[in-house]
């Protein structure tokens, strides 16, 4: 099981083995955190074999990053399951290279798979693939997740038949973009030589499994299919996920056993009738201490059960799947977009050694923090709630498909930000969005068209909607769409990162956020630029002290402060980013430059 701390997660999936640097990665999820996301840039840059505080402790990194992020990193994330950021950051615009919603094959379903592939490309050019098959979405969720990880290298030999299934996957990746927007040629393309890449290469299962990794892939064809069946006999079984169901549960019963395991959730199971429990002899809920053990942290976060998994024993092996799949219909009958990973090894009971079947598993530790589910007593329901309930959901899958769009113009101050297109009937409903550039409290009421006045650093195809049946007890539908956008000021990007050093103050700011670590940079990104002139940059400030850190700085890490002097340079160029850095603070900096200029290699 993972730890649940995803940014943690994140750094360890994408680091390189020794000798290799990141060439491509792409992200596959059902829901995304714009925030998460902005981490990812450092770990294709940095390639540091630190940890998260490391990398994070060089904070121009984060702005180099993000200039390379859109040529190598590309997230697809189901149209609607982007969340609207904690932080109203401009820096997300930045990001839109790198995002790309998708809609599922079948009308009504999900994009739910969680895959993460990255090439690797060594000194010597050869390529190492790795693949990583996980239940955890790309937020900083705290729940129990579970992931397996693995490595292969592309041959020149007949194409591995376990493998197709996830370059397939890559390959409807452009058809499930093309109603909501076209990817480039050159990212078509890669994503094509990725999944030829994939078909010629046969991924290690862990040790005490036998053969490589077989995927498998749900979803992709054009209309539901009969329930799956993950094995046509077996015996015992264990299935843990969040979501459960008649369908999934009952294609389980039909090939298996009488000894049955299920972990799933407390609302989950009293959802699903007790005749089909009863064929469940074992039926198990996390404890609260176990749930609540991810929550200490952030009480805001999503926790609790998350993991996705089904272990079947046949004769004296046993097969595990895990990945994205709940046990539900939607699954099951392919009308979500799924990828699971299966491995097979010996159970052990027959063959004398302790081996990988469910008795492993119950001796890691896992169902000790499991309790025996219980049936709540049910709650009468208020069917004005469930009516609001299933209006809100309706109202809500139209507006996402809505054809919405985004068209900017030059205004007589800054920039004019329009929203065109058709909207559904909203019925009794309301429905607020804004630009996930500024701030929540300046939301408007939707209608189209509608307009802001932004200036050049705010403008982004990022937007945050809120749907409310205004009803008590009945909550909010929040999330965020990547909208198509026309008419982006060029230059926008360069004033989004200059936006974050507005003034001498702020770029002394963010100079000892660059010497003062984690802390340091986490106090600096919250601070809001102050848009203070020139003035007096030196009044308060220890200019000799910055002197001898950054030289410090400069002689033990010159690569630390390199793009310091590509940000001094860009806003030393024109008279406003001279009022940032003045003379006096420009001379300052060329004495710690010409001690890095004679370190660097050719």
């Amino acid at each position: 099981m993972l730890s649940p701390d995803a940014r943690s997660v994140a750094m360890e999936l994408l680091r390189p083995s020794p000798g290799y640097a990141i060439d491509r990665v792409v992200i596959t999820t059902f829901s995304l955190d714009l925030e998460a996301l902005l981490i990812l840039p450092l770990a294709v840059l940095a390639h540091s074999d630190g940890g998260l505080e490391e990398l994070i402790s060089r904070p121009l990194l984060l702005m180099e990053g993000l200039r390379e992020a859109g040529e190598r990193i590309h997230v697809f994330v189901d149209q609607a399951g982007m969340a609207i950021p904690a932080q109203n950051r401009k820096l997300y615009s930045i990001l839109e290279p790198v995002v790309h919603p998708v809609q599922t094959p079948v009308k009504g379903g999900r994009f739910h798979p969680k895959v993460w592939l990255a090439r690797f490309r060594h000194e010597d050019g050869h390529v190492l693939l790795r693949v990583v098959v996980m239940s955890r979405n790309l937020t900083f969720d705290r729940s129990w997740d579970i992931a397996l990880d693995t490595e292969g290298r592309p041959t020149q030999k007949s194409a591995v038949k376990q493998s197709k299934p996830l370059g397939k996957l890559l390959r409807w990746l452009p058809d499930m973009a093309r109603g909501i927007e076209a990817l480039s040629p050159e990212i078509e393309a890669e994503l094509n030589e990725l999944a030829n890449q994939i078909d010629h290469t046969a991924f290690d299962a862990p040790p005490d499994f036998g053969g490589p990794v077989q995927f498998h892939d749900f979803g992709l064809h054009k209309r539901p299919r009969s329930a799956w069946k993950a094995r046509s006999t077996g015996g015992s079984v264990l299935a843990i996920a969040p979501f459960a169901n008649k369908t999934a549960l009952d294609a389980l019963k039909e090939i298996t056993g009488k000894n049955r395991i299920l972990v799933s959730r407390q609302d989950t199971l009293d959802a699903i009738p007790e005749s089909v429990l009863a064929a469940w002899p074992q039926t198990l809920v996390l404890s609260d201490m176990a749930a609540g053990e991810a929550t200490d942290v952030d009480h805001d976060r999503p926790s609790g059960l998350h993991a996705k998994m089904i272990a079947i024993e046949h004769g004296h092996d046993v097969t595990w799947w895990m990945g994205s799949a709940n046990l539900t219909r939607a699954a099951f009958t392919g009308r979500n977009v799924e990828v699971m990973a299966s491995i097979t090894g010996r159970k052990g009971i027959a063959t004398g050694h302790s081996g990988v079947g469910i008795e492993r598993f119950k001796e890691s530790g896992f169902l000790d923090m499991c309790e025996d589910y219980h049936r709540a007593e049910p709650t009468e329901k208020d069917p004005a709630e469930a009516n609001a309930l299933k209006r809100l959901d309706r109202i809500h899958r139209e507006l996402v498909t809505a054809p919405l769009r985004i068209e900017c113009s030059q205004a007589d101050t800054g920039w004019q930000w329009r929203v065109h297109g058709e909207l559904p009937d909203l019925e009794s409903l309301t429905a607020h969005i804004w630009p996930v550039s500024i701030k929540e409290s300046d939301a408007r009421p939707l209608r189209v068209p509608m307009d802001w006045k932004l200036d050049t650093a705010s403008i982004t195809a990022f937007v945050a909607f809120r749907l409310s049946a205004d009803m008590p007890g009945v909550d909010d539908i929040r999330w965020t769409q990547k909208l198509p956008i026309t008419g982006v000021p060029e230059g926008r990007d360069a004033m989004v990162l200059r936006s974050l050093i507005d003034s001498p103050q702020r770029l002394l700011e963010f100079l000892r956020a660059l010497l003062g670590g984690l802390g340091g940079l986490s106090d600096w990104m919250d601070q809001k630029p102050n848009g203070e002139g020139s003035g007096d940059w030196v009044v308060g400030f220890d200019t000799e002290a910055l002197l001898e850190d950054l030289l410090r700085a400069a002689a033990h890490d010159p690569e630390r402060l390199k793009p310091v002097r590509r940000l001094i340079e860009d806003l030393r160029a024109s008279e406003e980013g001279r009022d940032i850095v003045p003379d006096d603070l420009y001379q300052l900096w060329n004495v710690v430059d010409a001690v890095i200029a004679p370190q660097e290699t050719p």
